[in-house]
């Protein structure tokens, strides 16, 4: 069972999304915010952490490059509604910053699902020519 570490301060949309990837399979843990999630990122590995850019106390693209640091292998997926700035220039930090695939919010399950699938049998396909 792949296992996500889902981080996001809305409570609502955290829980939600929680519900949905479990109901097809995943193992998730949810965090609001990067300090939080840090707590979990020392304790357990994570195939996918997706991520919320605009967060109190520690945004996303300070956890994607403490992720970095850490070497860690999950693969990121950076989601972001926008803030200060507009949702795509926050997505285009997270992509500098080598978040493996983002998403503006709103976004549709389905899409992801897709992404999440396209990012696997990318990490299949490069188990495979090791």
């Amino acid at each position: 069972m792949e296992k996500i570490l889902f981080v996001d301060d809305e409570l609502t949309f955290r829980l939600a999304s929680k519900k949905l990837l479990e109901s097809v399979g995943y193992s998730v843990d949810t965090a609001s915010d990067g300090m939080d999630a840090e707590k979990f990122l020392d304790q357990a590995e994570y195939d996918f952490i997706i991520t919320d850019i605009v967060m109190p106390r520690k945004e996303g693209i300070e956890l994607i490059l403490d992720i970095r640091q850490r070497k860690v292998k999950s693969k990121i997926i950076a989601i972001s509604g926008g803030g200060r700035g507009s949702a795509q220039e926050y997505l285009a930090m997270a992509k500098a910053f080598q978040a493996d695939a983002v998403l503006s919010k709103p976004y549709a399950f389905t899409e992801l699902l897709s992404t999440m699938k396209k990012l696997s049998s990318e990490k299949d396909q490069s188990k495979l020519s090791i």
